[in-house]
Order: structure tokens, then C-alpha cells, then sequence
């Protein structure tokens, strides 16, 4: 005998709505317009994909062209929803190959656009600001000297007209260098051309730069040839302490790094101080020349000078044994020389000290781990 069961009707009504339940949200998410398009482009700027870009052709040669609408079907896509991209991403993305960013127009492939923007971390700026610090060395050096003993200037006038001008050209190149240069914004390194010209041209490191270049080698045609009036030219210390600073930084030697550092800075000072010695000797400045040596007169420049840097040394150093001064401005200058020679004495200790007691620290803390 057959026995039919019963089964409660809520089954299959819960499972029929279940079922047109599942119809109905599987055929929402295909046929979504407002997700599909969203959850595209979140991936396409994830991987960078490229953007749909029409084909035209032409009688001579295919164009990229623009499309037609604005939302457009992606040939990529593979369920058929539907892609949007705006203009202006469509012209960045045009724009970045080489084209003309025009909607609606043919494009045609126009010329790159090259920039360069340095980075004043990088290694160029600090070896281009080695070779700015070269030129400044050379006019730190050589214009009080040449201003001092201006009798190695006739023979040698050309090679100093040479090396004047080429230190020149370099100082003209660091103004264009300073324009092409980056530089931090709230954190951002900033690469905008506009922005770094004027964020230069309103500094006052523009201003140093400009009295730099002062053509006053104009008045070589009324005076003379007098190197005094390249003066100016030493306002670009300021570069030269930052590549002196950066190196210091950055070097896997610092304590020898300073050290020759701080004999350089001997050898400049004791420089400056014996030419002017010997420029006011020249000059019969105070009067007499008891003070200074006998045989000044009729020895050559070399002697000339290694007489005055003689005399600045024995000065500086407070060592004693110089001409006696006879005058009242003779007593006076050899006063001012012998307090600055103290104050250098003193500087000198400070910064001898500071590299010894660095060296020591860090032998300690070696020996400590």
C-alpha cells in the first residue's frame, strides 16, 4: 500500500523564496552599474592599467583618437559593464605620451618635454658645489695677493685674465644650477619649474649670487688692472662653508677632515695677514720702516712674500722676536696683531680639544661593546 507523506508546505515555500532570493541578488550584482564601475577603476589605478584609447584610421596613418562619449564601453572588460574615465585623466594620460591633450581632436605626437630638477641631496649638487668651492678658493687666495705684490701682474696678465673670467663662468652656471634645484616644501620635495625659479629669485641667495657677478672689471679701463676690484666675488663664501659643512657630515674620516680644515683656515689667515703687512709696508703707511725687515727692499716677490708671512706668523702666534716698532701707529698695529693672535691661540685650543675629546669617545665606545 502506498503511504504519501506529508511534508510541511513552509519548506518549499521558504525554499522557493530562498532560491528566487538568490536569482534575484546574483542578477543585481552582474547588472549593477554603480559597483561594477567603482571596483574597475580601484584596480585599474592599482596596477596602472592603461586607459581605452580609440583607434581612428586615416587615409595616411592611424591616430589616436578620443572617444566618442565620455562613458564608454572598455574593450578590456570582460562582463560588459560599463567603464567612465573623465577628460582630464584621459588628457594626463595623453599628455605623459607625447600627444596633444585635446578632446575631440586627432592628436599628433608632438615634442618631449625634457626638464631636469636636481637633488640637493644628490651627488651632483655636492660635487658641482666642490667645483663652486674651487673657484672661491682661487679668488680667496689670489686677489689680496695679486692686490699685495702687483708686480707678478704684467707678465702674467692673460693667464690672470683666464683664470678670473673661468671662476666667473662658474658662478654664471651656479645661478642657472640654483634655478633647476628642488627644494623642500612642508616635507615635499618640490620639482615644479616655475616654483623653483621663483622660490630662488626671492631669496636672498639670488641677491648674493647677482653681487657676485658686479661688473666692475669695467673699471680696469680708468684705474687699472687691480684685482681689489674683484672683491665681490668672495660674497660665495657661503658656498663653500656648505660644502665644508656637508662634508664634514658625510665623511667616513671626520675628526681628519676637520683637522684639515682647521689648518687651512691657519694657512688663509697667516696669508691675509702678511699681505697686509706687506701693503702697508709698500705704502710707507706709519711713516718708517724700522720695523720691518732690512733687506725688504731689494728682494724679489717670492722673498718679498715669504717675508711677510714670516713676520704675520711670528705675530699670530705671539712667539716673539720681531722688529721693534718706532712709531705710534707701528706700536698700534703690532698690538691689534699680537690680541688677534691671542684670540686665535685660543680658538685654535677649543677646536684641537673638541677632536681629541670626539676621537677618545669613540675609542670608548669601541673598546665598550
Amino acid at each position: 500500500m502506498l503511504q504519501v507523506y506529508s511534508v510541511p508546505q513552509r519548506y518549499f515555500s521558504s525554499s522557493r523564496d530562498s532560491l528566487q532570493g538568490a536569482y534575484v541578488n546574483r542578477g543585481a550584482s552582474e547588472f549593477d552599474l554603480t559597483r561594477k564601475p567603482k571596483r574597475k577603476d580601484q584596480l585599474r589605478g592599482r596596477f596602472k592599467l592603461p586607459y581605452t584609447v580609440a583607434l581612428t584610421p586615416s587615409r595616411d596613418q592611424s591616430h589616436l583618437h578620443t572617444p566618442a562619449s565620455i562613458n564608454h564601453l572598455s574593450n578590456s572588460s570582460c562582463n560588459g559593464t560599463e567603464t567612465r574615465y573623465t577628460v582630464q585623466q584621459q588628457q594626463q594620460q595623453r599628455g605623459s605620451r607625447g600627444y596633444s591633450g585635446q578632446p575631440g581632436t586627432k592628436g599628433t605626437k608632438g615634442a618631449p618635454n625634457w626638464s631636469f630638477i636636481f637633488d640637493p641631496a644628490g651627488r651632483l649638487c655636492y660635487y658641482w658645489s666642490m667645483v663652486v668651492s674651487l673657484a672661491f678658493l682661487y679668488n680667496f687666495w689670489v686677489i689680496i695677493y695679486r692686490f699685495a705684490f702687483q708686480e707678478i701682474n704684467g707678465e702674467t696678465r692673460w693667464v690672470w685674465f683666464c683664470l678670473d673670467y673661468f671662476s666667473d663662468f662658474l658662478y654664471v652656471l651656479d645661478i642657472v644650477f640654483h634655478i633647476r634645484t628642488g627644494y623642500l616644501e612642508d616635507g615635499v620635495l618640490q620639482t615644479d619649474a616655475t616654483k623653483l625659479r621663483n622660490h630662488y629669485t626671492n631669496s636672498t641667495t639670488f641677491y648674493m649670487d647677482i653681487l657676485c657677478l658686479l661688473p666692475l672689471d669695467f673699471l680696469y679701463l680708468s684705474i687699472g688692472f687691480n684685482s681689489i676690484l674683484r672683491s665681490f666675488r668672495l660674497v660665495k663664501i657661503y658656498r663653500f662653508w656648505a660644502f665644508m659643512d656637508r662634508t664634514e657630515r658625510h665623511t667616513n674620516y671626520p675628526n681628519l677632515f676637520r683637522s684639515t680644515s682647521l689648518i687651512h683656515y691657519l694657512l688663509v689667515i697667516f696669508h691675509w695677514n702678511g699681505c697686509l703687512y706687506h701693503i702697508i709696508y709698500k705704502n710707507n703707511g706709519f711713516g718708517s720702516k724700522n720695523w720691518v725687515f732690512s733687506d725688504s727692499e731689494t728682494a724679489d716677490v717670492v722673498k718679498q712674500y715669504l717675508q711677510s708671512y714670516y713676520w704675520c706668523t711670528l705675530a699670530l702666534t705671539t712667539i716673539g722676536d720681531l722688529p721693534r716698532p718706532r712709531s705710534k701707529g707701528e706700536y698700534l698695529f703690532v698690538i691689534a696683531q699680537l690680541l688677534f693672535g691671542l684670540l686665535l691661540f685660543a680658538t685654535v685650543l677649543g677646536h684641537v680639544a673638541n677632536i681629541v675629546t670626539s676621537v677618545s669617545a669613540a675609542r670608548k665606545e669601541f673598546q665598550g661593546e
